[in-house]
């Protein structure tokens, strides 16, 4: 009997261990399937590359741009045509000897403004066009043509969800025409190291693309002021009869209906943008422009225009500040959240 009660025993330890080892192999098996959901999610958020050779013909430069495939990245596209090709180029002129245009000193350009014009780039423009809804451009940080472009790039984060070049002011034009080979459409864009967009300019811009207008500018004249010193946004809204002072000018060409790679920069001070266009379209290989060449939009503030220590007039901050409304302005509807 005792025999008997001792095998029964050791029968239901058997069991019982047989029982938690199903058990453990049932828990791992669900952490692994966790897991393995995770890695696909992963995977599928991941941004990627395309070459862009593979649009143009053989032999011709290869540069790579960011695509994302994630669901936020949402770019419109015209007309439904998944056949249009185009390329857009956001321009940030950093570093172009702003000490001769306001008088700073050499040593304070190089101890100060150089160091304080990266941390400005990396709290307001960068995270703002991190937040753009569609990720489809290449920033390019053009840079004067004695800048250390080494240190500036070991000075700019790596891990950014779109492409970045850091180019000299010289080398642009080529650059330009030999990215934009195989490409519909040409959108370079103006916008200064110290200043935000809204998270749907790029799709904005976008929008604007009419191929019965070749040559075509697109901008905002509502924006706001942010000055550093006392954290408060004011009210921002110019509108110019030539041009307009929009953060987020841009230029947009159709390849086939000009003659050269134009950019917002050979239009001069986006003040005077619209002026520049019509005296010079005719250089642009347009025989006529019988279409207005210009639209800027006057609805809810689109941009930030930051005010910090070197900002040009910043010196001038109070005189500006009396001409000035306050604005409750709602960051989280600006960066669409």
């Amino acid at each position: 009997m005792i025999i008997e009660e001792s095998v029964l025993f050791n029968i239901s330890i058997i069991i019982k261990f047989f029982q938690m080892i199903f058990k453990i192999i049932i828990i791992l098996i669900i952490i692994f399937f966790i897991i393995g959901n995770d890695l696909n999610v992963l995977r599928t958020e991941k941004k990627n590359y395309f070459d862009l050779s593979k649009l143009k013909n053989k032999g011709e430069n290869k540069e790579k741009i960011y695509i994302s495939e994630n669901s936020f990245n949402k770019c419109y596209l015209p007309f439904n045509d998944s056949n249009i090709k185009i390329i857009h180029l956001i321009i940030t002129r950093f570093l172009i000897e702003f000490y001769k245009l306001y008088g700073f000193p050499n040593k304070l350009y190089e101890k100060d403004y150089i160091p304080n014009g990266i941390r400005v780039v990396k709290k307001y423009l960068i995270p703002s066009l991190e937040n753009q809804s569609c990720k489809n451009f290449i920033w390019i940080l053009m840079l004067g043509n004695n800048v250390n472009i080494t240190l500036v790039k070991s000075l700019l984060d790596s891990n950014n969800s779109f492409d970045i070049k850091v180019i000299y002011l010289k080398d642009i034009k080529p650059f330009i025409r030999n990215v934009s080979i195989g490409y519909n459409v040409l959108i370079t864009t103006r916008i200064d190291y110290d200043d935000c967009i809204y998270y749907d300019a790029v799709n904005d811009a976008r929008k604007a693309i009419n191929f019965d207008k070749p040559l075509f500018l697109y901008g905002y004249n509502r924006g706001v002021y942010y000055f550093e010193f006392n954290n408060n946004f004011y009210d921002y809204h110019y509108n110019y009869t030539d041009g307009a002072w929009s953060v987020f000018l841009s230029l947009i060409l159709v390849l086939d209906k000009v003659n050269d790679t134009y950019t917002i920069y050979d239009l001069g001070d986006h003040s005077y943008v619209r002026k520049k266009i019509l005296k010079s379209y005719k250089s642009y290989g347009i025989k006529e422009l019988n279409y207005e060449p210009a639209n800027f939009e006057h609805g809810e503030p689109k941009f930030i225009y930051v005010r910090q220590k070197f900002s040009g007039s910043y010196n001038v901050s109070k005189q500006i500040l009396k001409r000035l409304v306050k604005y409750n302005f709602n960051l989280s509807k600006f960066y669409g959240k």
